[in-house]
């Protein structure tokens, strides 16, 4: 009989608790009822029942029915809202309602979950309902019209500069075609003028019936005359051609004067023979020293053309100890009334133009070397110092 006791105890109480391993663990109590939505509308319209819906900005009026299962008298209902945006989730406190519905026309754009119960006269709490309300944001701040308004602006500033850029280099390309034209231009200038002055060479020694001479110096034009063709199909030479070209242009001056100087090259052991410069520079520079200098000088002159470093710069420096500057000019006054030489005056347009183009800074400057008093107290120039730089580079 004890024995039937104890198994009428244990089976009453399993039929409130579950053993499971060394726990007793409770089964909970089901909800005596269940609370319900049987109506939601949307900006005054009724919609189908669902558990979550995506409405616009401009819906956000909300309205609720609520009722219980079973239907129950004396209920009361309570409501919450779990908001969940871009600053994080917030939880709003319970709201109690007299009656079985209640409207909302309030929110803002952003992820809102409802959760609602219903509580009987016995305070005692159903099991509650849940609906869930995406509430868009206006187009205008979505991230897709955001997007497109960069992409858009993006695309008309990136647009406005190519085609900036475009005009531009159609502005800078015409720009430089022209000045390019300048430079040849100013190329064919210096071809005759060179070519003037050696033919004129070549007449006076067939007029002094130097035939030898004359066939020496037609020997030197020519191969001469090939390397500055050769150099002239490029607006660059390098330095190594150019001291050829220039040591011949040289030799064949001193054959049209009859030794009247000598010449002297030195070139500085650190200076790179391989580097470009513009075609016939230097030449023009070099005349003007024979024909204006040590052309009027009564004794033997010398020419000096050195090239060497100085910083950023490769130095030519041609001297010459003849008449100086002053004193051609007046002899040239008096035997050669308007005639000017251009040589000079065309290359110093023609580093004007190449610097202007290239982007360059290639510099001259003339001076006289110095000044001494004869035994007559005058005071006369003697000589005159040429300094051509060239930018180097890399």
């Amino acid at each position: 009989m004890q024995r039937f006791c104890f198994i009428i105890v244990i089976l009453c109480f399993s039929a409130n608790h579950v053993i499971y391993g060394q726990k007793l663990v409770a089964t909970p109590k089901p909800y005596p009822f269940k609370t319900v939505i049987n109506q939601i509308d949307i900006a005054g319209r009724s919609v189908t029942l669902k558990d979550a819906y995506s409405i616009g900005y401009e819906d956000n009026a909300l309205a609720f029915y609520l009722g219980t299962k079973p239907q129950l008298p004396n209920v009361k209902y309570k409501y919450r809202i779990v908001e969940n945006s871009f600053e994080g989730d917030k939880t709003y406190p319970w709201v109690y309602i007299s009656n079985n519905s209640f409207k909302i026309d309030t929110l803002s754009p952003a992820i809102y979950r409802f959760e609602i119960s219903a509580i009987d006269d016995e305070k005692r709490n159903g099991q509650a309902t849940f609906v869930e309300f995406k509430i868009e944001y206006p187009w205008w701040r979505s991230w897709w019209f955001w997007g497109a308004c960069f992409v858009t602006l993006f695309g008309l500033f990136y647009g406005r500069e190519r085609f900036l850029k475009f005009w531009a280099d159609e502005e800078q390309r015409h720009y430089r075609q022209v000045t390019e034209l300048e430079l040849r231009t100013l190329q064919l200038q210096m071809n005759p003028h060179f070519v003037f002055n050696a033919l004129n060479a070549v007449q006076s020694f067939i007029l002094t019936r130097d035939s030898i001479s004359a066939n020496n110096y037609l020997s030197k034009f020519a191969n001469l005359i090939r390397l500055f063709l050769d150099s002239s199909r490029s607006k660059y030479i390098t330095l190594s051609d150019e001291i050829k070209l220039l040591s011949l242009y040289v030799e064949m001056e001193m054959l049209r004067f009859e030794n009247k100087f000598d010449f002297h090259l030195e070139i500085s052991p650190d200076v790179n023979r391989f580097v470009d410069i513009p075609t016939m520079i230097l030449q023009p520079f070099i005349e003007n020293a024979i024909n204006h200098g040590l052309r009027y000088k009564e004794t033997k002159g010398n020419l000096y053309i050195q090239f060497y470093n100085q910083g950023k710069y490769l130095v030519c420096r041609i001297k010459d100890d003849g008449v100086g500057r002053e004193r051609a000019r007046q002899i040239q006054a008096k035997s050669r009334k308007g005639y000017q030489s251009q040589g000079l005056k065309i290359t110093e347009e023609r580093l004007r133009t190449f610097n202007m183009i290239a982007d360059s800074d290639i510099r001259f400057s003339i001076s006289d070397c110095i000044e001494l008093e004869d035994e007559d107290d005058n005071t006369t120039d003697v000589g005159t110092l040429i300094e051509i730089k060239f930018p180097k580079f890399g």
